[in-house]
């Protein structure tokens, strides 16, 4: 199926929006498809939570213990004493404890950020999508001392389908950091709060 990434005009920007897409495997992780996988971090009539597939702020023991061993073993390749071997645990661990990278999706299938309305419905979704979000980090974050939230503006977009990237820093690897930088006039990516500002609706002036 072809994707489309402009939309002009409030019907055009609907146009992409619908209750779910058969189509699309974030519709499959919240309507709880058999086929999805996904373990759900968090769900409720409005958006579903859950790890990144592929996460640039590393959030499982063996993703991070497999990474913090090969940096180990080529930067120390001829250590073998008990202590690298507690220098790595102690990483691992510190590491397990900060850097968390998930996703926050609305259960409507709204494709990109450029499908969002200045509206009320639209204004409090991605609040929500936000507010789920750092729930979720400092729970399993604690530690963390910062965080990121944000959306990859299309062409930049992975999937169509709506997603809040929820990033507890640092980033593993550090170059990873790029793909979460905005790029001025060719999009990139856009922080959450800015979005919130784009779509907040405005206030009516009475006389």
């Amino acid at each position: 199926m072809k994707k489309s990434f402009c939309f002009r005009g409030s019907a055009a920007k609907r146009a992409g929006r619908t209750p779910m897409a058969d189509w699309c495997v974030f519709c499959d992780i919240a309507r709880r498809a058999p086929a999805s996988t996904a373990a759900l971090l968090y769900s409720d009539d409005k958006v579903v939570a859950f790890q990144d597939i592929n996460p640039s702020a590393f959030s499982n023991m063996s993703s991070v213990l497999l990474l913090t061993t090969t940096r180990s073993i080529i930067y120390d390749q001829l250590v073998h004493s008990i202590s690298f071997i507690l220098k790595i645990c102690v990483r691992v661990f510190s590491l397990c404890n900060v850097c968390r990278h998930y996703l926050v999706i609305p259960i409507e299938h709204i494709p990109t950020v450029k499908n969002l309305q200045r509206t009320n419905e639209d204004h409090q979704l991605v609040s929500h999508m936000v507010k789920v979000g750092k729930d979720l980090l400092s729970r399993d974050a604690p530690k963390s001392e910062e965080h990121r939230f944000g959306f990859h503006q299309p062409p930049f977009n992975s999937i169509d389908h709506l997603h809040l990237h929820c990033l507890a820093l640092p980033f593993i690897p550090s170059w990873r950091q790029v793909k979460y930088t905005p790029l001025g006039p060719l999009g990139g990516f856009i922080d959450a709060e800015k979005v919130l500002e784009k779509i907040k609706p405005e206030t009516e002036v009475y006389s």
